[in-house]
């Protein structure tokens, strides 16, 4: 479960931040994730809540917003949602795809003060 290594990843970067930017309270951060990044968003939102645990960020709410995966057909030029099942072109069947967005996992925004 690499989600894990990066709650406590993202953990760390908010605190260099708060330190640099002397915030005092974290609210909420909010994070994009992408339906083909290989990371699972309940997992994610599991092991914030282990990271943080006996933190001064007890408090501070993860949010997590899904970031559909968009591919491309390499064979009919054609975008759609990938169903990750079948990872096929819904239009010609084709399995040559490349993706076009869903990729990533971005912090989006840290509600602080």
């Amino acid at each position: 479960m690499h989600e894990l290594g990066l709650t406590d990843a993202l953990l760390r970067m908010v605190r260099d931040i708060a330190k640099k930017e002397e915030l005092e309270h974290v609210e909420s951060i909010t994070l994009e994730i992408g339906e083909l990044s290989g990371v699972v968003p309940h997992y994610m939102a599991d092991c914030w809540q282990a990271v943080i645990d006996g933190t001064e960020y007890a408090d501070t709410e993860l949010i997590i917003e899904t970031v559909p995966g968009i591919a491309s057909c390499m064979d009919c030029d054609e975008e759609f949602r990938i169903d990750l099942n079948s990872m096929r072109c819904p239009f010609c069947g084709s399995h040559n795809l490349t993706p076009v967005s869903g990729r990533d996992m971005t912090v989006k925004e840290i509600a602080a003060w």
